[in-house]
């Protein structure tokens, strides 16, 4: 019983994850009871204008986030990111991401719509995680 009240089951809904989440898949993540203290690549849960979203953490408060050539940079320094075959090239200018903010992407980057369109989240917009 208490394991259904800290977690809960999220449908995907969308192909912006793939190829980590399948769309049509589920997911069991945590519930945010009192805080969430986010760390880079958790998977979140989060509402953004009204709609339930499913994006991964990839930049964390008051750091500096840029994508040259499709590689992500956190200030200055290159980002490994295993969970996604990203053969999509592109770039995103340099900014910082402001306090108790996330900057989230989805692992298909070539469709995802996430922070380089709709910018950071703040972290009390956040429902539920994920931490692989």
């Amino acid at each position: 019983m208490l394991k259904n009240l800290l977690n809960q089951k999220i449908n995907v809904l969308e192909k912006s994850m793939e190829p980590s989440l399948i769309h049509g898949s589920s997911i069991i993540m945590r519930k945010i009871i009192l805080f969430y203290k986010p760390r880079r690549f958790d998977i979140v849960h989060f509402k953004k204008d009204g709609s339930n979203l499913i994006k991964r953490v990839v930049g964390l408060n008051n750091e500096r986030i840029q994508i040259k050539k499709g590689t992500l940079l956190i200030n200055g320094n290159k980002i490994s990111e295993e969970y996604t075959d990203n053969k999509y090239i592109y770039d995103f200018p340099e900014m910082i991401i402001g306090k108790n903010e996330l900057f989230l992407m989805g692992d298909n980057r070539k469709i995802s719509i996430d922070s380089r369109k709709f910018g950071p989240v703040n972290i009390k917009n956040i429902l539920s995680f994920q931490r692989l």
